[in-house]
Parts: C-alpha cells; structure tokens; sequence
C-alpha cells in the first residue's frame, strides 16, 4: 500500500495547529490551493465531520468529500476520502514540542482495482509535493496568527 509521511515544526500552540488541520473549513482558508470548502452536514468539527473541498489542479477546479473517522481534540485527527479508484487515509497528529508544535502527516492509499493499483505509486510521488506545500501553507498560517 503506497504511504507518504511528512512532517512540520510551527511556531505556535497545538491548538491552533489542530484547529487548522482538523477543522476542513479552517483548512481551506490557510492552504491557498483550495478554492472552496463546504460542510455537508450539521458537524463541522469531529468524527462525523464531512466536508466537500474544492481544490484547483492545474488550472482545473476539482472536488473531493472528505470524512473524519477519528478525534482526538488537540492530538490526532483521520480523515478519509476516495478519490481516483482509491481510499486516501490521512493522519495529523499534533504533539507539543517546547514552545513550539510538531505536526505530522502519515497518508495512506489503498487501490479499489487493478488500474489504481498500478498508478497510485507514481500519483502519490506527484502529490508529496502537493502535502508539503500544504503542510508549509498551515505553518504560514498558524505562525501569522499568533
């Protein structure tokens, strides 16, 4: 199963980093490729959480529903969507690093046929780029906040 892990220090407390990372619509103010963000349902925060995110990719405005699966306020967040013939699982976990906060991404996908099986591993080498500009974008984000 293809994984990318990536990871971050931001100059601020683990609740801001967590709000950003766990709350979609807070995501998609501080990454700048997001166009668009908006809740489906009467959660915005939490497991159960569901959110449809409008991102543009090569000049081209796509859409992805995104699901959290697990929370833990100021700790850990799962967040799950399909995409492309595959399952995308994704992980942040916040973690108090002095006066400072340790952001982790841990991205796992899971092929539903043989074609995404074939082309996730060179899909995913694509978007490490993407997660690390998004990952940057959060840092940008909280750091300015403070």
């Amino acid at each position: 199963m293809p994984s990318l892990n990536l990871s971050s220090v931001i100059a601020c407390p683990p609740r801001r980093v967590f709000t950003t990372v766990a709350h979609l619509g807070e995501f998609a103010s501080a990454v700048p490729s997001i166009t668009r963000a908006s809740c489906l349902g009467t959660t915005e925060e939490g497991v159960g959480a569901r959110w449809e995110v409008f991102r543009e990719i090569s000049g081209v405005e796509r859409s992805t529903v995104f699901e959290v699966v697990e929370y833990e306020p100021d700790s850990w967040v799962r967040i799950v969507s399909e995409a492309g013939g595959a399952t995308w699982d994704a992980g942040f976990e916040v973690t108090p690093d002095g006066r400072r906060t340790a952001l982790a991404l841990s991205l796992e996908a899971r092929a539903k046929g043989i074609a995404a099986r074939m082309g996730l591993p060179v899909i995913l080498s694509a978007a490490k780029g993407v997660f690390a500009k998004d990952l940057d974008a959060v840092k940008r984000h909280c750091e300015s906040a403070k």
